[in-house]
């Protein structure tokens, strides 16, 4: 079992994207813990494994510790499989408190804030740019949880030198794909207009470094967040 999340979009639906190869299967999202996702669980779950028997989807709501133990169930029943999740902000930092406890590696993902905001208008349920910041930050302060973190800048300009490190923390042999269908992308992973560059089937690099060019003006929060991560002004 595994664990990927970090800051909103940062990448994060790509690598859970690039790394469904092999033996290794990474769900978007599916928030195991939540009943209103059910369907990206234990039924998406089932689609891909048909000939494996699944625990029934939970039918409350589950705390954190109980949604990693039902978790575990999933993974027992797709062996040799080994199966990964992908989700975000505050949800992901108490999911990996438990990850990291019980020994599961634990990846995040982070990217220039200011790129996020000049890439899209963000959901309504972001809160806006100073939601933005309370999320990054509160991701931030908990990298210390991670065994390995992963720059978007870094996974769009060096995939191959991300996919090797990733290698080492999962315990198998990964690599980027060069390009793919989009067929071959789960259908969960489309939720946002954000998430159309998995159609195109390649890597693109295009968004690192836009807030350069975006003629947007950023807060003083949004600049010490950037800071608090590791970008500057260059």
């Amino acid at each position: 079992m595994f664990l990927i999340g970090g800051t909103a979009f940062s990448g994060k639906t790509l690598l859970a994207h690039l790394l469904n190869q092999g033996d290794v299967v990474c769900l978007d999202e599916p928030d195991f813990h939540n009943p209103a996702q059910r369907h990206r669980g234990i039924p998406f779950l089932s689609s891909l494994f048909s000939d494996k028997v699944l625990p029934a989807p939970p039918e409350r709501e589950l705390t954190y510790r109980e949604a990693v133990t039902f978790i575990e169930r999933c993974e027992d029943a797709i062996r040799p499989c080994t199966l990964g999740m992908k989700t975000a902000g505050w949800v992901f930092v108490e999911y990996a408190k438990i990850y990291r406890e019980s020994g599961y590696p634990v990846i995040a993902v982070i990217r220039d804030i200011r790129d996020v905001l000049a890439e899209a208008p963000l959901p309504e349920w972001v809160g806006g740019e100073a939601g933005l910041n309370a999320e990054f930050r509160t991701v931030c302060e908990n990298l210390d949880l991670c065994d390995l973190l992963i720059r978007y800048e870094d996974l769009v300009t060096n995939p191959e030198t991300v996919f090797q490190n990733l290698s080492r923390v999962l315990v198998c042999e990964l690599v980027p794909a060069a390009s793919w269908n989009a067929d071959s992308v789960h259908d969960t992973m489309f939720k946002l207009d954000r998430h159309d560059m998995l159609r195109t089937g390649r890597i693109s690099q295009a968004q690192v470094g836009i807030w350069r060019n975006s003629g947007r003006t950023f807060s003083e929060d949004t600049r010490q967040t950037a800071a608090m991560m590791g970008y500057g002004e260059d």
